[in-house]
């Protein structure tokens, strides 16, 4: 937890057996859920995910993170209406099975896509279990441990104190961006940067391809997350659905 507040991290992975097991590691002490969603991989990641799990320690999650079930009262009409759509959602995602067998307890948890669907799938999978879990703030890391872990507190931090709904990483404003980035690639993510500022309004966000982010549980309670887009387009997706679901908070 931060400031009380419960944090998880989405995981996409797809043929990641060489990677996702330091990832895992990594991944620093106030993280409350890693959620890898393992995208039909063809190599042993599922494996040394779940390898992982039978390591973790039998009393964590004391707290058990989980769904709240609402008791019907004269008041809550909209409330009960929203959770039973909560409850069918799941159906208009791509087809997966949840490994753990009592995922309320366990800090790992691990979602096996039944079909390949790409990256923008697997973590639009991945916030649907922290929506339903009430997971305050969910992160995005790769698979691939591109992602500095050291990092995480600073991108969760606008979340976590109530100063940003959507928070993005930026690894442009680096003072060596221009030296390490190859060219090409760097024109590319600022002619992209650029066109998707223009179609979501949200002028403020200097890489807008970086999927090292950071959302509140608010947002994907507001936005088509099975709508998604699938593949590698989805964080440019992602803000336009933000904008068109009214989230102004957006770093």
């Amino acid at each position: 937890m931060l400031h009380n507040k419960t944090i998880a991290v989405v995981v996409p992975a797809y043929k990641e057996e060489n990677q996702i097991d330091e990832v895992i590691a990594s991944m620093p002490d106030f993280v409350d859920r890693i959620v890898v969603v393992n995208d039909l991989s063809s190599d042993r990641t599922a494996e040394v995910v779940q390898a992982r799990m039978k390591e973790e320690l039998p009393e964590f999650g004391n707290e058990q993170i989980g769904p709240r079930p609402l008791e019907r009262t004269r008041y809550n009409e909209a409330e009960i209406v929203l959770q039973e759509r909560d409850e069918k959602e799941i159906a208009d995602f791509v087809p997966s099975e949840l490994v753990n067998s009592n995922p309320e307890k366990s800090r790992l948890i691990l979602i096996n896509h039944l079909k390949n669907c790409g990256v923008g799938a697997a973590i639009a999978r991945g916030y649907k279990w922290c929506k339903d879990n009430n997971m305050d703030c969910t992160a995005v890391m790769a698979g691939d441990g591109q992602m500095d872990p050291a990092e995480l507190e600073s991108i969760c931090m606008p979340v976590v104190d109530g100063s940003a709904a959507y928070v993005k990483g930026n690894r442009l404003i680096h003072r060596s961006a221009k030296l390490v980035i190859p060219r090409t690639r760097y024109l590319g993510n600022s002619i992209l940067s650029i066109m998707t500022k223009m179609a979501s309004g949200y002028w403020r966000v200097s890489d807008t391809q970086t999927g090292y982010t950071a959302i509140s549980l608010q947002v994907p309670r507001k936005i088509d997350l099975p709508g998604i887009y699938p593949r590698y387009g989805m964080p440019n997706d992602m803000l336009v659905k933000l904008n068109i679901g009214y989230v102004p908070s957006v770093k």
